[in-house]
C-alpha cells in the first residue's frame, strides 16, 4: 500500500473514531484532496491550498460533486460528499500557521464553525500528505487581524493577495542574485499621483489595460525587473497597474514608523496617512515585507513568510 493510500485511510479512520467534524487538507498540489475524497469518509472535506492552479481545480471538483446529485434518481440517489476548496493568502513555513489561516479562512465562508474538531492532513512543497494533526477551533485564540483588514478595505482580496504575494517573492528571492527593495501603493492612484512625479518614463504608459493587470501572472517577471528601479509603482483597486518609478513627493514628518526604516518607507506611510491607499514595501535589507494603512504599519512579514502581527489595533 503506497504512503499517501495509507495516510488517507488513517485520516479518515480517526475522524470516524473521534467523532471529527470535517477533514482537512493542505495541498499543494491536489493529490492529498483528491486522495481524501475518494475514501468517502462521510463528513466534509476542505481542500486548502496557496497555488492558484490547485484551488482552481479543487473548485472543480467541488462544483461537480455537488451538481451530479441532481442527475441521479429514485432510490439510488446518494447525496455527495461535502466536498469545499479554499485560497490561502500565502505559503506559511509554519505547520501551525498554514492550519490556522485554513481554519479562519473556512470559519469566514461559514463551512467550520467555533469549538469544531478537525482532523487535518499535511503536506509540504515536496511532500503529499505527511503528516495527521487533530486540531480544535477555538476562536478567541485565532489571530483574525489580517482577515478583518482584507473584509474592510476597498480593494479587490484578489487584487492584495496578488501583490502581496509578488512583494513576498521579491523580498524571499531579489533579483539576478542580490537583494532588492521596492515600494507599491494600491488604490486611491489619481490623489497619489497628485503628490508624485515620475523618475523615469512611464513603462506602462499607452499598453492596453489588459495587459497592465497585476493579476496576470505572465506580469510578474516584468515587475520584478522594474522593481529594480528606484521609485513605487501606482496600481488601481481593480488591479491594473497606473505606473512604476514614481516618485512619491510627500510630508514624511508628520508619521511614525518604526526606527531604522528608511526614507521609501517614510514615503508610503506619509502616502497611506493622507489618502485612502493601501502600501506595501520590500526592505532591501533582508527583505521584509511591510503593509501601510493610514500612516502605520499594519503588519510585517519576515523573508520566510512568517506572519508576524506587529501593531496592536487593526483599523
Amino acid at each position: 500500500m503506497e504512503i499517501q493510500e495509507a495516510v488517507s485511510r488513517a485520516a479518515v479512520s480517526l475522524a470516524g473514531r473521534i467523532g471529527a467534524d470535517a477533514i482537512l487538507v493542505l495541498t499543494e498540489n491536489g493529490e492529498s484532496f483528491q486522495k481524501l475524497v475518494e475514501q468517502k469518509p462521510g463528513l466534509p472535506v476542505i481542500g486548502a491550498t496557496a497555488s492558484e492552479d490547485t484551488f482552481q481545480d479543487m473548485m472543480r471538483e467541488a462544483t461537480l460533486s455537488a451538481v451530479d446529485v441532481d442527475f441521479i434518481e429514485g432510490d439510488k440517489k446518494e447525496l455527495p460528499e461535502n466536498l469545499f476548496a479554499i485560497k490561502l493568502l500565502m505559503r506559511e513555513i509554519s505547520r501551525v500557521s498554514q492550519i490556522e489561516d485554513a481554519v479562519i479562512v473556512a470559519m469566514d465562508k461559514g463551512i467550520i464553525r467555533d469549538r469544531d474538531t478537525l482532523v487535518v492532513v499535511g503536506s509540504t512543497l515536496a511532500t503529499e500528505m505527511d503528516s495527521i494533526f487533530v486540531y480544535q477551533v477555538k476562536k478567541d485564540r485565532l489571530d483574525l487581524r489580517l482577515h478583518q483588514f482584507m473584509r474592510e478595505m476597498d480593494i479587490k482580496p484578489e487584487v492584495f493577495e496578488s501583490v502581496l504575494n509578488l512583494a513576498l517573492e521579491i523580498g524571499r528571492e531579489g533579483r539576478e542574485g542580490r537583494l532588492i527593495g521596492t515600494a507599491f501603493l494600491i488604490g486611491d492612484v489619481e490623489k497619489v499621483k497628485k503628490m508624485s512625479k515620475q523618475l523615469i518614463l512611464n513603462p506602462f504608459e499607452g499598453h492596453d489595460i489588459k495587459d497592465r493587470m497585476i493579476l496576470d501572472r505572465r506580469l510578474v517577471e516584468t515587475v520584478k525587473e522594474l522593481a529594480q528601479l528606484d521609485g513605487a509603482f501606482l496600481i488601481y483597486e481593480n488591479g491594473v497597474i497606473e505606473t512604476a518609478g514614481c516618485y512619491l513627493n510627500v510630508d514624511t514628518s508628520k508619521v511614525d514608523i518604526p526606527k531604522g526604516l528608511g526614507t521609501r518607507h517614510a514615503a508610503v506611510a506619509a502616502a497611506t496617512k493622507v489618502t485612502r491607499a493601501i502600501g506595501i514595501t520590500v526592505s532591501r535589507s533582508g527583505g521584509i515585507v511591510r503593509i501601510f494603512k493610514e500612516g502605520e504599519v499594519i503588519l510585517t512579514i519576515e523573508p520566510q513568510r512568517k506572519i508576524a502581527l506587529r501593531s496592536e489595533v487593526m483599523r
